[in-house]
This record gives structure tokens, C-alpha cells and sequence, in this order.
């Protein structure tokens, strides 16, 4: 092989590689990680992500626009407002496997989940195939603690919305003859470890599904 297809070969390799770079450079940020998890749930506008992910509205914005650059995330307006979506579920699903991966290299991630349970719960965790299970044979009360728009967007079958924000399980009207599940947006959302437990002191027999829906999707389809 001649010299000169080996350095167009390699310059090709360069120029592709430096393209990818630009999604990596893009996800080494918190809160642009925070976003696009929130994404994972379904569209929303700039004032709704900043509030979601704890960042002023002009912060909000600007690493939305970085991974707009990146392809990653694509805008549209409604009146006065900007709406942002995801360019594509792989996205989501990346941000999953991006979890996988830490789950089993990084063990000061498995110490902060261990840490999240043994503080804030010791309630039995489902994976996708034992919740399938469960709505196949004990008919649980599923209960999906995201907000009202993200459930709209997509749910579990048969589950029930009430929101984290607004959740006070004095109020609610559970019954004691079914297992309680509780979810919210996947394993790094700590609402359904910490409000599960709030149900379980209540004398309920409760279990936590800490998966996206996204994954339910994916997993019970494929």
C-alpha cells in the first residue's frame, strides 16, 4: 500500500474522529448532562429545563445552544417561547448506556447509589423484566412522579401521575390490598428512592422501578 493512501486514509480518520470530539467536549459538563436527562422525558421549553435542572434561564440557554452545536438537541419557538427536543432517541438511550457504564467502572457511582438506599430506603428494586412480571401476575399501583407533562408525554401502562413537586402522601388515597411501585426519571432521579419511603413508613408494601420509560419502552419491545 502506497505512503499516499495511508496518509489519506489517516487524514480521513483525523478530520471524522475530530467531528465525534465535538459531541464528547459537549457532555463534559454537569448541567449539559442534566438537560439532555431531562430531555430524555420530552420536549420542553428553556424556562422549564433551567427551573428542572437548577440554572438561571441565560445559563439555560447558553449550554443548550453548545449542544444544539452538537447536534445533540434542536430548537423550535411557540409565541414568546423556545422549545427544545432531543434530535433523536439514541440520545436518550446514550445517556442510559453512558449510566451502564459508570455503574460497572466507576465505583464511586455504585458507593452513591448504595449510599442514596441505605439512607433514604432498603425497598426492594425492580429491574424492567421483574416489573413485567409484576404487572403480568400482582397488578400493582403504579405511580409515576414525574410532572404532569412528562407523564403525558409517555408512562408506564396502567400507572398513576402524582408529581414530586406537589406529592403529600397524607392526601393520597392508596390501596393497602397492592404492592406500591414508584418511579420517577431513572437511576440518577433519587424522588422515587426518597418518596417510596415516605409510602413504606405509611404500613404500604412498596418497591422502587428506578428506570426511565425510555428503557421500559426499549427493553419490553425489543
Amino acid at each position: 500500500m502506497s505512503r499516499k493512501i495511508n496518509e489519506l486514509v489517516e487524514e480521513y480518520r483525523d478530520s471524522a474522529f475530530e467531528q465525534i470530539v465535538k459531541i464528547g467536549k459537549s457532555l463534559g459538563n454537569v448541567s449539559r448532562l442534566k438537560l439532555l436527562d431531562n430531555l430524555a422525558q420530552g420536549k420542553k421549553s428553556v424556562e422549564d429545563l433551567a427551573k428542572n435542572v437548577g440554572l438561571t434561564t441565560g445559563t439555560a440557554s447558553k449550554n443548550l445552544q453548545l449542544l444544539k452545536k452538537a447536534g445533540l438537541v434542536k430548537e423550535s419557538r411557540d409565541k414568546n417561547f423556545i422549545f427544545y427536543k432531543l434530535t433523536s432517541k439514541k440520545i436518550a438511550q446514550m445517556i442510559s448506556l453512558l449510566i451502564d457504564i459508570g455503574e460497572e467502572s466507576l465505583p464511586e457511582l455504585r458507593d452513591l447509589e448504595d449510599d442514596l438506599k441505605i439512607k433514604n430506603s432498603k425497598l426492594p428494586h425492580l429491574s424492567v423484566s421483574d416489573l413485567k412480571q409484576e404487572i403480568l401476575t400482582d397488578n400493582p399501583y403504579v405511580i409515576d412522579l414525574r410532572p404532569r407533562s412528562e407523564y403525558m408525554a409517555g408512562h408506564l401502562p396502567g400507572s398513576h401521575n402524582v408529581p414530586y413537586s406537589t406529592f403529600n402522601i397524607d392526601q393520597l388515597n392508596l390501596p393497602k390490598d397492592r404492592t406500591i411501585v414508584v418511579y420517577c426519571r431513572g437511576r440518577l432521579c433519587a424522588y422515587s428512592d426518597v418518596l417510596g419511603e415516605q409510602v413504606y413508613q405509611k404500613g404500604f408494601n412498596v418497591q422502587v422501578f428506578n428506570h426511565t420509560v425510555e428503557e421500559w419502552n426499549q427493553k419490553v419491545t425489543s
